[in-house]
């Protein structure tokens, strides 16, 4: 499995479908891997349209996870994705991310706004608003993977693979990461430079609902989409739907 080295950190990613299609970085949520993309069906929806590049930043999957806090300072996460796109030559590539990886996704592409095609964020907040000392999931985190994954369990039909994942997540490298977030900069203000397209999409139901609703006012260029009925966790399965958007909007067709 291919790694690139950032500093001390090794990031390890994944390549599918044609490398002459519109190049598409994936970032998924916190304490996911490239291998949820798969399993959860996104893959299949956009490999024949993209030159795909799954990432999982430090702290995630078989990437280097530090359990030190001051490794996971925003601009640290976002220079994991920009090592990625730098070593790999991707030239104006799309950046998709969900939930923790939105705001990583962000952070990288206003370092610099001309380089990036757009972006996707979905189920996000422009400022991370965490309050470690009634924080649920740095408490979780703090009582090991499988409370972790317990969590879950009770959000959604957690596919099999993805669950034995989950079971063994690198906890104190996750709480880390969390501990971190509480310091991360509001995004607000850098997002008005972005000018390029911005699809951002959130459940109907997801607790950053409105916060990703409400962000459309911090890009010249955004819309956002919402699927009825479906909160934070049940909309990551539900793929067909978004991945068919993301093609619509950004396809190599297009």
């Amino acid at each position: 499995m291919p790694y690139v080295k950032n500093d001390d950190v090794l990031v390890r990613y994944e390549t599918f479908g044609d490398e002459t299609n519109l190049p598409l970085v994936l970032i998924f949520g916190i304490s996911m891997t490239c291998e949820d993309w798969l399993e959860l069906g996104y893959i299949s929806g956009l490999a024949k349209e993209f030159h795909v590049v799954c990432v999982e930043p430090r702290g995630h999957g078989l990437s280097t996870c530090p359990t030190n806090s001051s490794s996971y300072a925003l601009p640290k996460m976002a220079s994991d994705i920009e090592t990625v796109i730098n070593t790999l030559d991707l030239v104006n590539p799309l950046v998709w991310g969900y939930s923790l990886g939105a705001k990583i996704a962000l952070a990288a592409a206003v370092q610099n706004p001309e380089a990036y095609r757009g972006l996707i964020l979905g189920g996000f907040e422009l400022h991370s608003e965490v309050d470690l000392a009634t924080d649920m999931v740095a408490e979780t985190f703090s009582s090991g993977a499988q409370a972790w994954l317990a969590v879950w369990m009770q959000m959604f039909d957690v596919p099999d693979g993805m669950a034995t994942r989950l079971a063994r997540v690198n906890t104190n490298a996750l709480h880390a990461l969390r501990t971190a977030e509480a310091e991360w900069p509001p995004l607000g203000a850098a997002s008005e430079s972005f000018t390029a397209p911005v699809l951002l999409y959130a459940g109907e139901k997801c607790f950053f609902r409105n916060a990703t609703a409400a962000a459309v006012a911090h890009f010249p260029s955004a819309r956002y989409l919402e699927r009825p009925g479906r909160n934070h966790f049940d909309l990551m399965p539900d793929s067909a739907w978004i991945t068919g958007e993301v093609v619509q909007q950004f396809g190599s067709s297009r």
